[in-house]
């Protein structure tokens, strides 16, 4: 399909209609003051819990939950070339660095418990075993969790899928050598299951799970991490899935490429034709599902995401009925690219995080996203300078624009008015989508690898934007490289 011919035979996709969003959001600036908490993300070294007075700091703030990013220990005697330094690069929050004796140490994450061999009958993965040296480690790590529950604290272990390979939550190593993960292996979600049942008797302090994604690519600046050309698609266990659920793998491939063909098909008329008469459409499920290219290829990512989040969610549940289980996604505009629907998943989980995730450059922050975006579009279309390629963008997702804060403007601070534009509407899209204040328990982070950190300035006015439109919990990441004056604006909103 051409550009024109589909500009012709599309109406304007806008979820929401952006004026009644403002007048919600500023409605709600006088209506909600309620304190705004963090759940207050925590990775290694573990020995940051052992002391009572950091349960006594975040309780003082009025900080009463924590979720343990990875759930491992940390093992100083594997072979030189594998794991990490701890406390890591970035990492520079003065608790971890006393607990180490004043100096980053090389470490492997392992496991923090030896598995329950019946929970992984009939998995292809095996689990990870705990180190016989550790035991002690593992036994003062649950002491730790005891003492937090015992001052009120609720606990949640995160099920990061970045460190999946290393054995579902962060521990251990899994063997890759014969063959690639992919979640739309049964075995995954299977293992995601068996892990929680594992994590939950050994250290029953943990009440509740945050599943980190699966999400599918989104980037399109050739060579970046998560460039979605160069995601490995095409595996044995996608063409069965596809199969398994009647969809042409062919196809589905087809419309990855289509995709491309697509997005170097524009100049100024067409870009201002679709301004006019296709607002909102790549961030509309309806238009992904309708277009005769690409709807095989939006289907198939929607129905793995959709497979495995509730594949994980129904298998824990049957064990651990009690079990809370969240589950995050990206921004509401790239839920279609991603493979989120988060309207229907309000059906198969318990609330929901999507990433309030906002810096520039590095990896996984919107603000970089959206400049790569613009600067590939430019690059593709001989016709678009940044502005108009700006404006497409914003056509293309239903993303308002601030005046005062031009998109190649993106790297340095952030305007008032883009707060009250992009992130207001982003946030009432997820509010929405979550279904509530209740089931809405977004993740806030700063930073990721070798980005441009959100100002403190930023966290403020994200925070309370937030806090206007009724939140009032959010998942920080991450406590471990938290600054003085970024705890100073948590406690700003967090004490009542």
């Amino acid at each position: 399909m051409s550009v024109v011919s589909f500009l012709r035979n599309r109406c304007t996709f806008s979820a929401y209609n952006n004026q009644q969003l403002e007048n919600e959001s500023m409605a709600s600036d006088n209506t909600y003051k309620k304190a705004l908490r963090p759940v207050m993300a925590l990775r290694p070294p573990n020995e940051i819990m052992f002391e009572e007075s950091f349960w006594d700091e975040l309780a003082a703030a009025g900080v009463k939950e924590i979720a343990l990013q990875w759930l491992c220990l940390l093992d100083d005697r594997e072979p030189d070339d594998e794991g990490n330094v701890y406390p890591q690069p970035e990492d520079s929050h003065p608790r971890g660095l006393a607990v180490m004796g004043g100096e980053r140490v090389k470490c492997v994450p392992t496991a923090a418990f030896n598995p329950t061999p019946e929970y992984y009958e009939g998995l292809t993965w095996q689990p990870p075993t705990m180190p016989d040296h550790l035991s002690d480690q593992s036994e003062k790590l649950s002491a730790a969790l005891d003492m937090g529950r015992a001052k009120g604290f609720t606990i949640y272990a995160v099920d990061d899928k970045g460190y999946f390979l290393h054995g579902g939550f962060g521990s251990g190593k899994l063997d890759l050598s014969k063959r690639t993960a992919s979640f739309t292996d049964p075995s995954m979600p299977a293992m995601t299951v068996a892990r929680a049942r594992d994590t939950a008797k050994h250290f029953p302090q943990v009440t509740g799970l945050l599943l980190d994604g699966p999400d599918f690519k989104w980037e399109i600046q050739p060579g970046h991490r998560d460039d979605l050309w160069v995601e490995p698609i095409d595996t044995p266990e996608n063409r069965a899935f596809a199969s398994a659920n009647g969809m042409d793998f062919q196809k589905v491939l087809a419309g990855r490429e289509h995709f491309k063909e697509f997005l170097h098909g524009f100049n100024s008329d067409y870009v201002r034709k679709f301004i006019t008469k296709a607002r909102g459409a790549l961030a509309s499920h309806e238009w992904w599902r309708d277009h005769p290219k690409f709807n095989e290829w939006y289907s198939f990512k929607q129905a793995a995401v959709e497979w495995n989040v509730s594949s994980s969610y129904r298998g824990v549940k049957e064990y651990l009925p009690d079990l809370q289980v969240g589950n995050s996604s990206r921004l509401p505009f790239a839920d279609p690219l991603t493979g989120h629907n988060t309207n229907s998943k309000q059906q198969y989980i318990d609330f929901q995080q999507p990433k309030q995730y906002w810096w520039s450059g590095g990896v996984a922050g919107f603000r970089g996203t959206i400049v790569n975006w613009v600067d590939t579009l430019v690059d593709w279309n001989d016709d678009l300078d940044h502005d108009l390629a700006s404006e497409l963008f914003a056509a293309m997702f239903d993303y308002p624009l601030a005046a005062s804060y031009p998109i190649s403007d993106y790297n340095g601070e952030a305007t008032d008015e883009w707060f009250t534009t992009a992130v207001r509407d982003q946030t009432a899209k997820m509010l929405a989508n979550s279904g509530g204040h209740k089931h809405y328990m977004p993740w806030v982070g700063l930073e990721h690898f070798g980005s441009n950190w959100l100002t403190t300035h930023e966290l403020d006015r994200l925070l309370l934007e937030m806090q206007s439109q009724g939140v009032t919990r959010y998942c920080f990441f991450i406590y471990n490289s938290m600054k003085p004056e970024i705890w100073d604006v948590i406690r700003k909103y967090s004490t009542e």
